[in-house]
């Protein structure tokens, strides 16, 4: 395989990656936990996304896994050229989520939650 192919599709690769993990909006009149994933993975020949784990965690579980959900939404990446195998890579994901408040849960005239004994 010419090197050329296999720098382009590596290229191609790290542009889509980039482009699906990209930092979350915020807007600032609301609170955000936000941090920093990296993952690991492999991406096979044709673009597919497979062996998604978490090598280096946010600390919070919710974060983690709102990582992991950006990269699936990348699946397929761009094919590779005919010769490629699969490939391990990593990549760092900001994410960021609402802090939603009970206020901010609270809907004017609805029980939230209930309990039957």
């Amino acid at each position: 395989m010419p090197a050329d192919d296999l720098n382009r599709w590596i290229a191609d690769l790290a542009n889509a990656i980039a482009r699906a993990t990209a930092q979350d909006p915020m807007s600032p009149e609301h609170r955000y936990r936000t941090g920093v994933v990296m993952l690991a993975f492999k991406v096979y020949p044709d673009g597919g996304i497979a062996d998604i784990r978490v090598v280096g965690s946010s600390g919070e579980d919710s974060l983690d896994r709102r990582a992991v959900a950006k990269l699936r939404r990348a699946d397929p990446l761009p094919a590779g050229p005919e010769e490629a195998r699969a490939r391990g890579h990593v990549a760092v994901v900001s994410v960021a989520e609402r802090i939603l408040t009970p206020a901010h849960c609270a809907v004017p005239g609805k029980i939230r939650a209930f309990a039957t004994v």
